[in-house]
Order: structure tokens, then sequence, then C-alpha cells
């Protein structure tokens, strides 16, 4: 139900207000399901040099977005007149430890397993904000990874963790397999007290990333990164990061899985992020030869339409031609047939990764075809791989 604007008192809260009104609220957002909840100021002028940096270096990659009126993810009077607190609001999406799995299935991450959190999360924060318009008349403003905000670093000012080295939140109370919302009030309140860092000299996070992406502590050059690469990067992977790739179809999560604080994760009760079908039970060679029906059909509520059609394909073309698997071949040259280019492309480079020659008079009869010069390169590169 949305959320209607209703005119605030004209005087401000007295402080025994504020903390009552405050902990009314952390105690609603827990009865409606989140795990954890904190109160932070409407700006954080700390963070934006970070950010500008960041930006200035190019580590957003292709994520324009990102780099569109950065004050606005420091400065949320920027979104709403009069901005006074965020509430942040975090839920436990953990699955249990990841299970080895062959090379011919794909990984997903935990976190796209089940169903689109943004709904989930935008249900539960719906239900926040009505309670707080109802209760105090205030009108509000919901997050859900949708709007430009600075979400990680305004939970760390809300005390619910750290930014860990790997540029994730993680909380000493469970891990860092959270999903983030926030609601945006009009009304200053108290704020909790930010979350110290807890991560000392461990580094397993940026010796573990196989791309090294972690370029240094809490930075994280996107571009290098797995999860931007199968998910936001909309053309081409470089080829020199394929092979790092491995299996991962969708997303990456070998830093997190190596966090010694996600020791202390507990699993998800949330059976909405139970991993879905038929996503769980394909194998990359029944992925290869999906339909664009069959990808809308099997992505219908989730969050992996993020990457889109030929951009899932791509990936599922990548991590077969790192399985070393000669059953792949034949789904691979047919695929040299897609109708989209950067499926055919990805294909060429996985038949030249497999290094099976009988994959070469495909690949020449594709190279006398293709008009592509993306595709072109790729098929020159898997022929000359292959002694052709």
């Amino acid at each position: 139900m949305p959320v209607q604007p209703i005119p605030l008192r004209p005087h401000p809260l007295t402080e025994s207000e504020s903390i009552a009104l405050k902990e009314i609220i952390r105690q609603q957002a827990r009865d409606i399901g989140f795990d954890m909840v904190g109160f932070a100021p409407a700006q954080l002028p700390s963070q934006a040099p970070r950010l500008a940096e960041w930006l200035g270096r190019g580590y957003h990659g292709e994520m324009g977005w990102m780099a569109r009126d950065p004050d606005r993810r420091t400065d949320t009077e920027r979104s709403l007149a009069g901005a006074g607190t965020l509430v942040c609001c975090a839920l436990n999406y953990y699955q249990g430890p990841h299970q080895p799995v062959s090379f011919l299935k794909g990984v997903i991450s935990t976190y796209a397993q089940g169903e689109d959190y943004h709904r989930l999360l935008e249900e539960k924060l719906q239900l926040l904000a009505f309670f707080i318009s109802q209760r105090f008349r205030l009108p509000s403003k919901i997050y859900v990874d949708t709007g430009p905000l600075l979400e990680k670093g305004y939970a760390v000012a809300a005390g619910l963790g750290w930014l860990g080295k790997h540029s994730n939140l993680i909380s000493r109370r469970g891990s860092s397999w959270f999903f983030l919302g926030e609601i945006l009030l009009p009304v200053v309140l108290p704020p909790d007290r930010p979350g110290r860092d807890h991560c000392g000299t461990c580094s397993r996070c940026i010796t573990a990333c196989p791309t090294g992406a972690i370029v240094e502590p809490y930075v994280v050059d996107s571009r290098l990164c797995i999860s931007y690469l199968t998910i936001e990067l909309r053309g081409f992977v470089p080829r020199h990061l394929r092979a790092l790739i491995g299996n991962r179809i969708y997303g990456c999560d070998d830093c997190q899985d190596v966090c010694p604080w996600n020791r202390f994760a507990s699993k998800s009760e949330e059976v909405a992020f139970l991993p879905r079908e038929p996503l769980a039970s394909l194998d990359l060679i029944a992925l290869l030869r999906m339909t664009r029906d069959d990808y809308l059909r099997a992505t219908k509520g989730s969050a992996m339409r993020r990457a889109r059609y030929p951009g899932l394909l791509r990936n599922v073309a990548i991590a077969l031609g790192n399985s070393g698997d000669g059953r792949a071949v034949p789904a691979l040259v047919e695929a040299l047939d897609h109708a989209e280019t950067l499926v055919r492309g990805h294909a060429a480079w996985a038949l030249g990764r497999l290094g099976r020659r009988e994959a070469l008079p495909s690949l020449q009869s594709r190279l006398n075809r293709e008009e592509k010069r993306e595709v072109r390169e790729e098929i020159d590169w898997a022929v000359s791989e292959l002694g052709g």
C-alpha cells in the first residue's frame, strides 16, 4: 500500500520523544521481520571524497548511473526535502555453505538463487513506512537498491556493521549475507553509534578474489569483479579475464565465503530466498540451448533478469569453455549460429579454450559467414588455438 505524505507537526520533537519514536520504529521493523535496524543521519559528508576518488579512477566501469549527480548519494535531502534520518534495515539471506558442483553446472551467487529480493524488501519497508505514517504522521521515502544512495556507508553510520576490505558490510551479529533497505524520514532522530572496523590484519578476501578486483583494502575495481563482469557488463568480457571466471554464471561470493566473520552466519528462515527451479537444476549445456522464451519463463521474478538474455548465455558459454569437458562441444557449435552476437563470440572463444580440434571445421565455416567484427576476432583466436 503506498504511503501518502502527511504534514509534520509544526514543532520539533523533544529528546525524549525522539528516543521513544526511534525505539518504537526499531521494534516494529523487527516485528515485520528485519534482522537488524539502525538509524543514521541524513548526510554523510565524510563519504563524499572517497566516492569521488573511486569514480575518478573509473572503477565504476559501465555503471554510468553511479557518476550521475554523486552528491545525492551522500546527502539524502536532495531526494526528500527536510530529510533528517535514514532508517537502515537488513535482512539475512544466507543459505548455508556453498556445495561443490561439477564444472558442467553453473554457479549462481547466493543472493540471486531465490526470488528477487527487491520485491520482498519493498513489501516489508512499505509495511514499516505505513506504520510510521499512521502512528506518527510522518511521510517517508523508500529505497531498495534502487535510488542514488550510498547505502553501505549509511548502514555503517547506522551501526549495522563495518565495511570489510571486500567493500561489503560485515556485522558481528551475523555475517555479510544481508540485503539492505532504507526509509528516509523528514525528522531528526538520535543516530546509532557507527560500526567499528574489525577486519584487523586479515586479508583473506583480497587473496581469494579470482581476478584481483580488490585492488587495495576496501577498494574494488568493478571492471575486474566477476559480479560486474557477469551482471552489469553488457558487452564482451575481456579475454584475459574469462578463464578466471570459472563456472560462475551470475555473480561471485568468493570474498564472502572466505571471510572469518561469516562462520557466525545463521541460515535465513525466509522461504523466498530458497534456490528456485528450474535454474537451480539446469546444467550449462541446457542453459546454453535456452530460447529467449525459455529464459523469460525461467527468470520470472528473479534478480537474474539483470544480466539479460544475451548476457546470461554469454556467461554460460564462458563457463562451458572453462569446463574442460568435451561434451560441451556440440552445444557450443550450435551456438556459433545464435542470433545474439555476444553468444556467438563467446561460444567461439569457448571452443578454442576447450582445445577440441573436432570443432575446427565448424569454426572455419562460421568465419566465412560471420559479419560482426567482434565475432570474427573471437573465431580467429579460436582457430589459431586449435592449430587451424
